[in-house]
């Protein structure tokens, strides 16, 4: 691979780890649902809970469209763009109340966070290789986490005043836009590689292309994330239902599981060497015994021990992925079939109240605790899949 001497600069990493410090956090809102359901009382419980994933179809669109923005006006235009429009829209709700433009203001979020979402991991693929790429591809989950963990608890502390109150949490999104505006790739610097296209691409001008892992495994997250996202979306109502002393705290609960997955992936690329191809089985059994633990808690202090539980279970589930499609792409196509990838798990995020409803649909059962159990079930399914097919799973 070309090598680069700004690559190899701490604050050039920095700066594209940073990337990912508020990718994550459109879902920290979960946790003002149920002060937003007694806001917005002429819109259904559905509803208010898709002010929370309405972000997550517009990343999906968006993922898509990059590649053109970086086309047209370069990448680093395409990047500040998105953080401008993130950073912008995510504190719209603070200075309104109108259901409609909040909506939308989470649809101009998701279309910021669509624009640099792709190229905030497959940039790690292009730049960096073997234990270095494991390395910041365990550290850029692990930032993920951070900006989750800081903006969700942020939320929980705020939201005492009041879920309008509780986005300012999103003034963080400054951080990487000022960061990546100082020390981020330029795109009048030669001896930086391509971060659209390869090395092998430049100059032979190779078209992209997927193949079924790709898509299989886009698939797979789609329904995971679906299902992850049961947790963000039901834990206040679960909360509010099981008569919880101080449900208020429940975003500060909720901020522990990306604590949780900071230190995880933290160790993730010495984790991974000794779990391996059981990565993902170990995943999905941690999610899904996590979930069904969850909802027989009966008070805050099992409900965080649970959630810890979680925590590490999805630590290891999305880099793991990464790694796993980055390595079993196409030769060349790394950039596309994150892409795809990411399609999937913002699908999937974005489709969550309605796969969480499914539980009431088909059995009757509306309370957040049948949805937990039915979220923990499909995860254990999944982990069975996983270990029987974990050999072919390998990373390169």
């Amino acid at each position: 691979m070309q090598t680069n001497r700004k690559s190899e600069h701490f604050m050039f990493k920095v700066a594209l780890l940073s990337l990912s410090l508020m990718l994550t956090t459109s879902g920290a809102i979960a946790a003002t649902v149920s002060l937003m359901q007694e806001s917005f009382v002429d819109q259904s419980a559905t509803a208010v809970e898709a002010l929370v994933t309405a972000s997550n179809f517009t990343v999906m669109i968006f993922v898509l469209l990059s590649s053109f923005f970086v086309r047209a006006i370069g990448t680093r235009k395409t990047v500040l763009l998105g953080l401008i429009l993130s950073f912008l829209a995510g504190i719209f709700p603070v200075f309104s109340s109108s259901y409609s433009l909040i909506y939308f203001s989470r649809l101009v979020l998701g279309a910021g966070f669509g624009l640099f979402n792709s190229l905030a991991v497959s940039l790690i693929g292009e730049y960096y290789e073997g234990e270095e790429k494991a390395r910041l591809i365990g550290l850029q989950s692990a930032v993920q986490s951070a900006g989750q963990t800081a903006v969700t608890f942020l939320i929980g502390i705020l939201m005492f005043s009041g879920w309008q109150i509780a986005f300012a949490a999103n003034f963080v999104g400054i951080i990487p836009l000022v960061l990546y505006f100082i020390w981020g790739p330029r795109d009048d610097e030669p001896k930086l590689t391509d971060i659209v296209a390869s090395e092998e691409e430049i100059g032979t001008k190779t078209k992209q292309s997927i193949n079924l892992p790709v898509i299989l495994q886009a698939i797979a997250l789609l329904i995971s994330f679906a299902f992850l996202m049961v947790f963000f979306l039901k834990s206040s109502i679960f909360v509010a239902e099981e008569n919880f002393a101080n449900p208020s705290f429940i975003g500060i609960v909720m901020s522990i599981y990306t604590f949780v997955s900071i230190i995880a992936n933290l160790f993730y690329s010495k984790l991974v060497k000794h779990t391996k191809h059981f990565s993902l089985p170990i995943s999905y059994l941690f999610l899904g015994l996590g979930f069904i633990f969850l909802s027989q808690t009966t008070n805050f202090v099992t409900f965080t021990v649970i959630v810890i539980f979680l925590g590490f279970g999805g630590s290891l589930l999305l880099p793991y992925s990464w790694g796993l499609i980055m390595s079993k792409a196409p030769k060349g196509s790394i950039n596309l079939a994150i892409s795809i990838a990411m399609v999937g798990t913002n699908l999937g995020s974005f489709l969550a109240p309605y796969f969480g409803s499914l539980p009431a649909i088909m059995f009757g059962n509306q309370r957040a605790a049948f949805a937990f159990i039915f979220a923990g079930t499909v995860m254990l399914i999944f982990a069975v899949i996983y270990l029987l097919i974990g050999k072919r799973l390998t990373l390169d």
